[in-house]
């Protein structure tokens, strides 16, 4: 229902070296002789004896040869690795006890140019293939489905399809529909156009109306370079590695994307989606040997063998001196002041991606130098001598073939850049001299060992995206899940030599003389220069165009157009039916009681050895101004020191003991009557059990005692918050627009858009203007005592059974300290606004677009309804409409639990014209409602359902009910007035909610006023 994702790093034993390197996809096959189209036989490694392992090593399941079987006692899988016998298709499966299932294919796509081959084919495939020929099953099977992931992605060099479901029916259809898009894709000419690009009347019904490009990929990549530090870091990839594939942008860009041709398309489908260069991944507790025998029956067993060596990528040849660049990127209004709207960064290229062991210790020594106050770079550029704050893009790379560090400040001066380098060069220095405090290490170390404990929902997925890279370039994806070992390799070694990071940063940074400095500034004329390049490239592709293909484009339109209006049969697809999904998950029952005069929610389940806090506190009664700082507060509280710590001592101590402090404020409506709302700051941590005592010792000592006496570290802690806010609105522009479009229906949405939202980000970048630091410091300091007693918080608790009673003896020693003061009032009045619409004037070249209005609550018997029909809505209409007609990246409508009903399209083209497609909703649904038969509605269920049974992890059950107050019953009642809902029902919610146009509605565009 309301649900977070956390990703963590993940990872055989060497193998016997001949046969591993005769199957590693680096090495050059060509000698190899195969029989009867077969991989070679070669000597195998011994079967491992001291485990009753389910597979073999050496067997043979369904023409895939079990290569390598161990068990992973940190994460409590079985790791299977599988060789196709035929193609050489590698198989790694996990097998564990999560019902959660993930499987995946992925290829080794490295671009030769930046027409966006590999992004554009990605999205082709799955708009139709041999046995499933409709446009877009993809996106078709969204309601057809109780996935709980769905994606497919394309990243430098290679691209990903992948999914995840806890149904096994489901499983297998997704399975089958996949490993036909991309292994039997029909590619088709028009989809290639739609897509893609394609030259187009902007009037497709007037010939004599302007040509201009289109295609979904070519829009969303005009967006892309309307994000600063996207360009950023595409140039740093560029000119880092100048000589391999990531010299050109895999998804394409703008300029380039017009070359590709269709053939193309077809070309590189044919060389780089054979199974030999495919990989493929599954996770859970299915049937293994089902999957293999569909594999291998329906698609490999029918190819050969292919040398696919020519998919990889080589190390990048290393430099003998440092090189510098200066780029331009556009002018982000945005930001901060004109004058530190420059960015500097410097990189250096370090160890190969299947280094595993290496790679582990440079991301821990990055984390190190880069994360928290007792960060060396941290400390001596963002702190001390600089105007500026980290550039988002400070990392440790590990998604290419060579990694690289990227260390880099944003809003900065022109004149601070030599005075950053002076600052960084001195850091190195300074921390080979120094070195590192024990107890940042041991902090750091302690962080990374509790989120290996720390369980998360579509486990799967995250182990996936955590070893694509490695797996990508022939690493041992094994050897890269053993988190546990290396972390006990790095302690050895630090161990034996006292100076071994130090000894790394000599080797990495101070005398590597592979190092990029990059400075960028911004260019008032980026985007009219931008704008010329592109009309300049739109000018010649006219220019070379005949009568007759004049006449063609034009007809190819119209052709276009009725393809994507054309009636689709649905029922080549697969389909769950409703004795598949009847059964709800179930959630472990809540204890509530009071402790304290404090209501507290007790959930016990096995937390693997954590315990979970969450706490909430009422802020109904603070003032208006007053509330719109506390997001404020939650920014710097945690950053500013104690009277018993420092800043830089507490968040040690934090990350010592705990997984860090997090604040954040909620609006929560009431999901009963509507008539309510509550305002409230969130606290959620976590520690491992022994750890717990020192938790609620450290929140006690942050909540009472926190300090804010630095004032000028205050300062920077608030402009940098102003400033991330502020640079982040096109990143996030689909969240943002969907807030500020449901501020203008309520009060209570119009304080999440107040809290969070652009009216948030307006608000802070004047008041901070208009009051001092000093005035910023007394109004926050005033603000805590209000909130921070027991008369005016809630607090849930999720721990195992074994623990629970330990867990609420040191929590109650943690509320006998805290004061109490006079309650606030629990409520506030909620009330619906008047209609109307904002333009939020952004300079891009897409838009975000909504429409807001207000329905019922959540515990309304229309409720289901509605969200039955937001998922008609969306499928029937808003898909085939605004994106798959006019080429929006993507459209939907959606039903909150506040009952605000949206409709939404992301990184549109259009803005007035999706609007109008907006209001059109009642009319078609008016029109439509005759038309919909008992299939259609139960695809619209399945829809609901994804999000209803969304997975959940062991420290966030029961929190819904914490934070919205629906309990468990409440839930399954819900889930069974949804799977009941009839066609009347559907038809006479249509006609109460949608045969006028709503009264409290409002509507927004993100983007800029002059399109």
């Amino acid at each position: 229902m309301f649900r977070h994702l956390k990703c963590l790093r993940t990872v055989q034993r060497p193998l016997n070296r001949r046969y591993f390197k005769a199957f590693t996809v680096d090495v050059v096959l060509n000698d190899v002789k195969p029989v009867a189209k077969a991989m070679p036989c070669i000597e195998m490694p011994q079967v491992i004896a001291d485990r009753d392992y389910k597979y073999k090593e050496g067997q043979v399941y369904h023409g895939f040869q079990c290569e390598h079987v161990e068990h992973n006692a940190g994460y409590d899988l079985m790791s299977c690795l599988l060789r196709h016998i035929v193609t050489g298709t590698e198989y790694w499966h996990l097998d564990c006890n999560d019902i959660n299932n993930a499987f995946s294919i992925s290829f080794r796509t490295p671009p030769i140019d930046s027409t966006g081959v590999a992004h554009i084919l990605e999205h082709i495939t799955l708009c139709g293939s041999k046995k499933f020929p409709i446009h877009d099953p993809f996106f078709k099977m969204l309601n057809r489905s109780v996935a709980t992931c769905l994606n497919a992605l394309t990243i430098y060099e290679w691209t990903l399809y992948h999914f995840a479901s806890r149904n096994e029916i489901d499983f297998r259809n997704l399975m089958r529909i996949y490993c036909d898009c991309v292994f039997e894709p029909n590619i088709l000419y028009l989809d290639f156009l739609h897509e893609g690009w394609r030259l187009e009347h902007k009037d497709v019904h007037n010939p004599k109306s302007e040509l201009m490009f289109k295609g979904v990929v070519y829009n969303e990549m005009k967006g892309f370079f309307f994000e600063n530090p996207r360009i950023c870091r595409q140039y740093v990839s560029r000119y880092l590695l100048p000589n391999s594939a990531y010299y050109h942008m895999a998804v394409g860009d703008p300029i380039h994307i017009p070359s590709l041709t269709h053939e193309d398309l077809i070309e590189f489908h044919r060389k780089y989606y054979h199974p030999s260069n495919a990989r493929l991944y599954s996770y859970g507790s299915f049937d293994l040997m089902e999957t293999l025998s569909f594999l291998d029956k329906e698609y490999l067993s029918k190819r050969d063998f292919q040398d696919t060596s020519y998919s990889i990528i080589p190390p990048q040849p290393r430099w003998t001196e440092p090189r510098r660049m200066h780029v331009s990127c556009r002018l982000d209004e945005e930001g901060a002041s004109p004058d530190l709207r420059n960015q500097i960064a410097i990189a250096f290229l370090m160890c190969d991606r299947t280094d595993i062991q290496e790679c582990f210790e440079l991301l821990f020594l990055s984390n190190l130098l880069t994360r928290g106050p007792n960060a060396a770079f941290y400390k001596a550029l963002v702190e001390m001598d600089s105007s500026g704050c980290f550039h988002k893009n400070t990392s440790y790379a590990i998604t290419t073939r060579d990694t690289h560090l990227r260390v880099g400040l944003q809003d900065l001066r022109v004149e601070d850049f030599g005075k950053f380098i002076e600052i960084f060069d001195n850091t190195v220095h300074k921390t080979i001299e120094e070195g590192f405090e024990a107890q940042h290490i041991e902090s750091c170390l302690h962080n990374l060992e509790l989120s290996v404990k720390h369980q998360v929902p579509n486990f799967g997925k995250v182990i996936l995206y955590n070893m694509m890279s490695v797996w990508t370039h022939g690493g041992d994806v094994v050897a890269n899940l053993r988190i546990h070992e290396q972390i006990a390799k790095l302690k050895r070694n630090l161990r034996e030599n006292k100076n071994y990071f130090q000894d790394k940063i000599k080797q990495y940074i101070l005398n590597n003389p592979h190092k990029l400095t990059i400075t960028m500034s911004p260019d008032e004329k980026f985007d009219e220069n931008f704008e010329k390049a592109h009309k300049a490239v739109l000018q010649e592709k006219i220019d070379s165009l005949s009568a007759e293909d004049l006449q063609q484009i034009y007809k190819t339109g119209l052709k276009l157009e009725a393809a994507r209006k054309a009636p689709v049969d649905l029922e080549i697809l697969p389909c769950l039916s409703l004795k598949d999904v009847e059964e709800p998950l179930r959630i472990p029952d809540l204890i509530e009681e009071h402790i304290h005069g404090v209501p507290t929610q007790l959930c016990k389940v096995n937390t693997n050895g954590i315990t979970y806090f969450n706490c909430l506190f009422n802020m109904a009664g603070l003032s208006q101004e007053d509330a719109k700082l506390v997001p404020l507060l939650c920014n710097v509280i945690q950053n500013m020191g104690t009277d018993e710590h420092s800043f830089a001592e507490f968040d040690k101590l934090v990350n010592l003991k705990t997984a860090g402090i997090e604040f954040q404020v909620k609006v929560v409506e009431n999901v009963k009557d509507y008539e309510q709302y509550q305002m409230g700051l969130q606290i959620k941590t976590f520690a491992l059990d022994q750890n717990v005592a020192d938790m609620f010792a450290l929140c006690e000592e942050l909540l009472l005692r926190f300090t804010l006496v630095d004032i000028d570290r205050l300062k920077m802690l608030v402009d940098t918050y102003i400033s991330k806010l502020s640079a982040g609105i096109i990143d996030n522009g689909h969240p943002l627009s969907m807030l500020q479009a449901a501020s203008l229906v309520s009060n209570a949405a119009q304080w999440k858009s107040q809290l969070t939202g652009l009216d948030h980000i307006d608000f802070l970048r004047e008041f901070a203007q208009v009051h001092s630091t000093e005035e910023i410091r007394d109004r926050l300091v005033n603000i805590a005592p209000k909130i921070f007693s027991k008369s005016n918080m809630r607090v849930a608790i999720n721990t195992s059974e074994s623990f629970a009673n330990t867990a609420l003896e040191h929590y109650s020693t943690f509320l006998q300290n805290l004061p109490t003061v006079e309650k606030m009032k629990g409520r506030n009045k909620l009330l619906l606004l008047a209609p109307s619409f904002q333009h939020y004037d952004v300079k891009i070249s897409i838009n975000f677009c909504v429409k807001a209005f207000y329905s019922v609550p959540y515990l309304h018997m229309d409720h289901p309804v509605l969200r039955v029909i937001s998922k008609l809505v969306a499928a029937k209409y808003l898909m085939p409409v605004v994106r798959e007609l006019n080429g929006a990246y993507g459209a939907g409508a959606r039903i909150g639990y506040d009952g605000i009903f949206y409709f939404y399209s992301v990184r549109d083209e259009y803005s007035t014209k999706t609007l109008d497609t907006f209001d059109k909703t009642n009319e078609w649904l008016l029109s439509n409602k005759n038309k919909l038969d008992e299939q259609m509605l139960f695809e619209a269920k399945l829809g609901v359902l994804q999000l209803l049974d969304w997975p959940t992890a062991p420290g966030e059950k029961g929190l819904d009910y914490f934070i919205t107050r629906v309990s468990q019953e409440e839930y399954v009642n819900y889930r069974k007035r949804m799977l009941a809902v009839t066609i009347d029902e559907v038809s006479a919610a249509i006609n109460k909610y949608f045969t006028h146009e709503p009264k409290h509605v409002g509507k927004c565009i993100l983007g800029a006023k002059d399109k």
